[in-house]
C-alpha cells in the first residue's frame, strides 16, 4: 500500500491516449499477463482444490478472484458485503478494506484485512473474519467477522497497522507481520484458536526498519517458511505511480520467527539489511505488494502486482497494475530466487546449457551470451572478455574474468532448469542473475 494510492486505486480509464509508449523488453518473460489479472496487492491461497486471490480496491470489501490453474482468473465478488460494525464505528466513511489476505488454519479459513482513517495518517486498524465452512463453489458465503486485532494511533504510535500477512508455522503457531512507512515492519503472535492477538500486553517485535530515505519506504511484508528458515519478504520504494513506480522486492531470513532477519551480507533487516528478489525489468515496472503461498504441488510461489508499461492506466499514467505469479527457485545458498512467471511456455527438455542465452545481471538491460561445447562463455559484445562455464547436476557456474582484478573473477552460481530453458542465481555480491533461451516465450 502507498499513500498516493488514494487517487489511483484500480481506476481504469478507457479513454487512453492514441498510442502507447515504445515497448521495451529488458527480459523476454517479464511482460506476461494473466486473463482477469488486473490487481493491486494480490494475495493467493489454495483452498478446497482451487486458487483464490484477494486484492485491494478503493470501493469494495476484499474483492475475490479464483482460478483452477493460476493462469486464468475470474471475479467472484467481495468476500465481505460491507464494513464490519466495529470498523464502521472507527471509520464511518470507509468504503473498502486494504491488502486482504486469506489463510487456512486447520479446517477453517481466515481473512485478514486493514484500513486507515485517511491517507497519510497512521491511525489504522487490522481485523479478521473467518469462514468455518469455506466452499470453492461459494467463496464469498459464510464469512463472520471476528473483530479488531491491532490498531495504531497518530501521533502516539510510530508504526502503521496495515498490510497484514499471516504464517502458520511448522509447529502450528500463527505469526502476523504488518507495517508500512513510519518505523517499519512488526511481528506479533496470534492465537490459533481465535485468530486474534495472543498476548495483547506484549509489545510488537520490530523485524525490519524503514530506511529513512525519502522515496524509499518499507512496506507490504510477507512471511514464509522453508527448510529450517523463516523468510521475511518486504517491498521497498513507491507504488501506484505506473511506470514511475519504484517498488522492488527484498527478503531476509531467520532461524526463528521472531528474528533477527538477516540479509545476504548478514546485516539485520532492522539495520537496513536485505537481499534482492525482484526489481523493475521493463515492461514490468515496480513489482511488489503480494504474498507467498503454497501451491497444489507443495511448492512455494510468490505473487505481486507490477505496472505494465505497455498498457494505459489512468490520469495520463502508463503502467496498469497487473498480477503476476512465479514459483520460487531456491539457490544453492538457500536464498529465494524468481522463477519463470506462470504463463511461460515450457521449452523442450534439453539437459545441456550449450547454446545462446539472453543473460541479465541485476535486472539491467540484458545481453546475448553463448555457452559453447568447449565450456567457454562468449558474450556477443566483442569488447567483453570470454568466460568459462561448468555444470554439476542442476548447478551451473559461469566465471567471468576481471581486467581490474584478475585474481577475483565474477562468479555466477545458477540453478539450471533443462525443462524450461531458464537459469537463475546470484553472483558473489548477491545480485540476481537470470538467463533464458530464445525458444522460451510468452503464451
Amino acid at each position: 500500500m502507498i499513500w498516493s494510492f488514494a487517487m489511483a486505486v484500480l481506476t481504469l480509464n478507457t479513454s487512453a491516449p492514441s498510442s502507447a509508449p515504445e515497448e521495451i523488453s529488458a527480459f523476454p518473460l517479464d511482460g506476461i499477463t494473466l486473463p482477469g489479472g488486473d490487481a493491486h496487492d494480490p494475495s493467493i491461497a489454495f483452498l478446497d482444490g482451487r486458487y483464490f486471490c484477494t486484492i485491494t480496491s478503493g470501493n469494495s470489501f476484499a474483492p475475490t478472484k479464483s482460478s483452477s490453474d493460476m493462469l486464468s482468473w475470474r471475479d467472484e465478488g467481495p468476500a465481505l458485503s460491507a464494513a464490519p460494525d466495529w470498523l464502521k464505528t472507527a471509520i464511518p466513511a470507509h468504503r473498502s478494506v486494504w491488502a486482504p489476505t486469506l489463510v487456512k488454519v486447520g479446517d477453517l479459513v481466515r481473512l485478514y484485512y486493514c484500513a486507515s482513517e485517511k491517507f497519510g495518517s497512521n491511525t489504522s486498524y487490522i481485523g479478521v473474519a473467518e469462514n468455518r465452512k469455506f466452499r470453492a463453489d461459494h467463496p464469498t458465503e459464510g464469512w463472520a467477522d471476528s473483530g479488531l486485532i491491532i490498531k495504531s494511533t497518530a501521533p502516539t504510535d510510530n508504526f502503521n497497522a496495515i498490510d497484514p500477512d499471516v504464517l502458520v508455522g511448522p509447529d502450528g503457531r500463527n505469526w502476523m507481520v504488518y507495517g508500512s512507512y513510519w518505523s517499519g515492519i512488526y511481528l506479533i503472535e496470534l492465537d490459533a484458536a481465535t485468530g486474534l492477538r495472543k498476548s495483547p500486553t506484549e509489545p510488537p517485535i520490530a523485524v525490519a526498519s524503514n530506511t529513512g530515505e525519502r522515496g524509499n519506504p518499507l512496506e507490504a511484508p510477507a512471511l514464509a517458511y522453508h527448510d529450517g528458515y523463516y523468510y521475511l519478504f518486504v517491498t521497498y520504494g513507491l507504488a501506484a505511480q505506473g511506470v514511475r513506480s519504484s517498488y522492488r522486492m527484498m527478503v531476509g531470513r531467520s532461524k526463528t520467527p521472531t528474528g533477527p532477519y538477516l540479509g545476504y551480507d548478514g546485516k539485520p533487516m532492522t539495520e537496513g539489511g536485505h537481499t534482492e528478489v525482484l526489481k523493475s525489468s521493463p515492461p514490468m515496472f515496480g513489482p511488489g505488494g503480494g504474498n507467498v503461498f503454497r501451491g497444489a504441488d507443495g511448492d512455494l510461489y510468490m505473487t505481486y502486482h507490477y505496472y505494465d508499461g505497455r498498457r494505459y492506466w489512468t490520469l495520463d499514467t502508463w503502467g496498469r497494475p497487473t498480477m503476476q505469479i512465479r514459483k520460487i527457485v531456491w539457490g544453492v545458498d538457500g536464498w529465494p530466487l524468481p522463477g519463470l512467471p506462470i504463463g511461460a511456455t515450457k521449452d523442450k527438455s534439453n539437459p545441456s546449457p550449450v547454446g545462446k542465452w539472453i543473460h541479465q545481471a541485476d535486472f539491467s538491460q540484458p545481453g546475448i551470451i553463448e555457452l559453447k561445447s568447449d565450456a567457454s562463455a562468449i558474450p556477443a559484445d566483442p569488447k567483453l572478455p570470454a568466460g568459462k562455464w561448468t555444470l554439476n547436476g542442476n548447478q551451473l557456474v559461469i566465471t567471468w574474468p576481471r581486467a581490474d582484478n584478475p585474481s577475483s573473477p565474477y562468479v555466477d552460481t545458477l540453478i539450471f532448469d533443462p525443462h524450461s530453458g531458464y537459469y537463475v542465481g546470484r553472483n558473489q555480491a548477491g545480485r540476481v542473475i537470470r538467463g533464458a533461451r530464445a525458444s522460451v516465450h510468452i503464451q
